[in-house]
């Protein structure tokens, strides 16, 4: 029965550490593998823009249109470049038949497909991406909007071609389906459904070179070619379309790096982090378990050692007893796989939540290998530390009822053990207090009720409809609009200067126009002046103010100050009949509050811009609301404005935006990291734990007949319970402090993604290492009040 129940544990211990383990070594090498499917690789790459005012730096993922086209013909080296840019607003496509249709659209030029190989079914992707209004489309989006034939040789995409799809953003603009293309694997940064020709837009925007850096620019360079040694040519090819002399003269600077395409993915701060706590996890769940399986083999070791000796007389050498464990080892090992695959399929769900994408898809080539090698690792090692130790066993000490003396081995076994747990508890309250920080970190703006209906389709009366259906409901307090700027998102930004001197002083965040009082629904709090009132007006964050005053002189206050901006044009006709642009005037100054989320807050100044719904000038991709908290409950008034919206405008679906979960939702990797860290504590503490019953139970028989000489000399249960408990409680409180130090590190390099973050308070450390040792004093208190207060009798009677 203890030779069952011993490999029930190990059994038990390996396939649940497997389970975790594997799981989270595929999410880690999912990660790393990014982008690397991609022939010659390592020859793309994505073009930065590096933009420096006033000794102020910023690097950003985009460039103006003409900037990839002209590395391509202008910098030696460069074999081929490409460019991407977003159209539309809205993902949602309408077929011939009106059927709507998911997928992501970007504009592409006839070069995309040199630079990203995906294979294409059907079309010339050189001669569809350079035709006006084709479009080609993924071999997905494909199959659901055109009846997909099988041919004998596979798959005939054929039926597509010449079928014409439409945006709900613009629903008369047709554009016609040329050609299809493999999808994108989900282990890649580009995830395109449809591709549009690059002619479709504008000149004006594709071959611009300054300003409107709305596109994604990459490059593949010549083999062997160093990105670094293009610096000269870069900076050549500006001077001939930027007047970057001028404008160095003026304080800014412009330059162009280049950046590994493979490498993009894992530049992110919340990547690198992720792929490092995950590591940590997983190499800790794996190795309590092996730790595990090693305790339960020295526990066993007295029972086997006869054998083992026996074995020896009859001639079993080294390569007997290795045979002998593979064989073992082999059996357990298939049985842990077994049971991991069983608890991999049983929360193939819990997996995909926490995960983001299906257990499946995360065997990519690099994760299968690691899933291999940690198997064999695991595998060696319950080969050779086994073999080992039997070895090591005399032949005679075996025959003459050897005794071992492994208590220190076990001891230190159950230590790491109670370290790795301490470790893990303590990250995971870390974890989730940052995650509450944020998430319940107001952004110095009202939200908690304010929601949004994007109208992506440029009619008027429509949305002049929506906004009176909304104003017409007694739920709704106020209704505004943003032309393209939500503050959670993190707007886009343009440049500031004053009257009467050219020079362009800071960039700014660029709220955009809002319409209606869009700062008093947001209850923006002004320190100065009001909200704007007309097109003249702007109003702008006290940081504005801050960096003003390296320019001006503003101290009897902004209020009434003019100032230019680029990207925005107030323009006015004069007496004689000419265009003339006239400053904007600050009519208030608001505190400044959260733009973006704490994980890339948005630092640079803000400015709001005045609008007013019904003016053709101006078209507000999002109409905003507010609910009364105090008219009820709110989501039983979000579906009275649905079914509102719905009565008002029959056959649309228009989406009622949540602005609380969708800043909420900014946080969910976080919130992820924080529920796997927590999912690895509680199989690693019911790993762990397994260990330590079996420890206790072992050590128990072992000294049972002391115990009973104890007792009968007048030992208590509570001296007896000591005995057990003082010794692995102290071990544990050692191992504690270490954890803590450990997770000290591991912590602080967590919270530097975050602009905000939690003080690590001693509380966190004390409260994670005592959750630990409280639950290794009651599973050893249990265990041991058996023999505690067993007879003493009955474990001396064979004496």
């Amino acid at each position: 029965m203890k030779g069952k129940r011993d490999t029930l544990i190990k059994v038990l211990s390996l396939g649940v550490g497997l389970a975790v383990g594997i799981v989270l070594v595929a999410k880690v090498f999912f990660e790393l593998s990014y982008d690397g499917f991609y022939k010659d690789v390592e020859r793309i790459y994505r073009i930065g823009s590096n933009y420096t005012m006033n000794g102020e730096s910023e690097e950003y993922g985009q460039v103006s249109g003409g900037v990839s086209d002209g590395f391509m013909h202008e910098v030696p080296g460069v074999e081929y470049g490409t460019r991407v840019r977003e159209v539309f607003n809205s993902d949602i496509f309408l077929d011939e038949d009106g059927n709507k249709v998911r997928g992501v659209l970007v504009a592409a030029d006839s070069c995309f497909f040199k630079v990203f190989d995906r294979p294409v079914l059907v079309g010339d992707p050189v001669q569809v991406l350079a035709k006006w209004g084709s479009v080609m489309v993924s071999r997905s989006f494909a199959e659901t909007v055109a009846e997909v034939r099988t041919a004998s040789g596979g798959p005939d995409y054929s039926a597509v071609l010449g079928k014409q799809i439409s945006c709900e953003d613009q629903p008369d603009l047709k554009l016609t389906v040329e050609g299809v293309f493999e999808d994108f694997p989900d282990n890649g940064t580009l995830d395109y459904d449809i591709l549009l020709s690059m002619v479709s837009i504008s000149k004006a925007s594709t071959d611009n070179w300054m300003g409107n850096d709305c596109y994604r620019g990459y490059v593949k360079l010549y083999p062997s070619v160093d990105p670094l040694s293009l610096k000269d040519a870069i900076r050549k090819m500006q001077e001939a379309h930027q007047p970057l002399v001028e404008y160095e003269k003026n304080g800014i600077s412009l330059a162009y790096t280049l950046h590994p395409f493979s490498k993009v993915h894992t530049s992110y701060p919340f990547i690198r982090m992720q792929i490092i706590l995950l590591s940590i996890v997983a190499v800790l769940l794996v190795l309590i378990s092996l730790l595990n399986y090693i305790l339960v083999v020295i526990s066993s070791l007295v029972k086997r050692s006869k054998e083992v000796g026996v074995r020896k007389c009859y001639g079993a050498g080294s390569k007997d007893i290795y045979l002998l464990l593979t064989k073992e080892s082999l059996l357990n090992i298939f049985l842990a796989l077994a049971l991991a695959a069983a608890i991999i399929s049983a929360g193939r769900n819990i997996v995909e939540n926490l995960l983001g994408v299906p257990f499946t898809t995360l065997l990519v080539p690099g994760s299968m290998v690691a899933i291999a090698l940690v198997v064999l690792v695991v595998l060696a090692v319950s080969i050779v530390v086994p073999a080992e130790l039997y070895q090591r066993i005399p032949v005679y000490a075996a025959l003459k009822n050897y005794t071992e003396h492994s208590r220190k081995w076990k001891l230190a076994l159950l230590g790491v053990q109670v370290l790795i747990n301490v470790f893990l508890v303590v990250m995971l309250f870390i974890i989730s207090a940052q995650y509450e920080k944020v998430v319940r970190r107001d952004p110095g703006y009202a939200y908690e009720t304010v929601f949004h209906v994007p109208t992506f389709e440029r009619n008027y009366e429509v949305q002049e409809r929506v906004v009176q259906t909304l104003r017409d409901l007694p739920e709704v307090t106020e209704v505004s609009g943003i032309e393209y700027s939500l503050p959670y998102l993190g707007p886009s930004g343009n440049n500031v200067y004053l009257p009467g001197n050219d020079q362009e002083l800071f960039n700014f965040s660029d709220l955009g126009v809002c319409a209606g009082d869009y700062s008093g629904m947001l209850e923006f709090n002004y320190i100065e002046g009001r909200a704007p009132r007309n097109r003249s007006e702007i109003a702008v964050s006290r940081r504005f103010l801050e960096a003003m005053a390296e320019f001006a002189d503003w101290s009897d206050g902004a209020v009434g100050k003019s100032v230019y901006v680029t990207g925005h044009g107030n323009t006015y006709v004069t007496s004689m009949g000419q265009m003339e642009t006239a400053p904007f005037t600050i009519s208030g100054v608001f505190e400044n509050f959260l733009i973006g989320n704490l994980q890339g807050p948005d630092m640079r100044p803000a400015v709001c811009f005045f609008g007013e719904f019904g003016d053709t000038d101006t078209w507000f991709n999002y109409v905003v609301f507010k609910l009364n908290p105090s008219a009820g409950n709110v989501g039983a008034m979000k579906e009275k404005v649905r079914q509102a919206l719905a009565e008002a405008l029959p056959g649309r679906d228009l989406d009622i935006v949540s602005w609380k979960e969708e800043i909420r939702s900014a946080y969910d990797g976080s919130k992820k990291i924080r529920n796997t860290v927590l999912l690895g504590a509680i199989f690693s503490l019911l790993i762990a734990l397994m260990g330590l019953v079996g420890f206790i139970r072992d050590e128990s028989l072992r000294r049972s007949k002391e115990m009973a000489v104890r007792k009968i000399n007048g030992a208590t249960t509570r001296d007896i319970l000591g005995i057990f408990a003082l010794t692995i409680l102290k071990l544990s409180a050692v191992m504690a402090v270490l954890a803590a130090v450990g997770s000290f590190f591991v912590a602080r390099r967590w919270l530097q993604q975050f602009a905000e973050k939690i003080t690590l308070s001693p509380s966190y450390f004390i409260l994670g290492a005592l959750v630990v040792l409280v639950i290794v004093l009651v599973v050893v208190v249990l265990n041991c009040l058996r023999i505690a207060r067993a007879n003493p009798v009955e474990s001396l009677k064979n004496e």
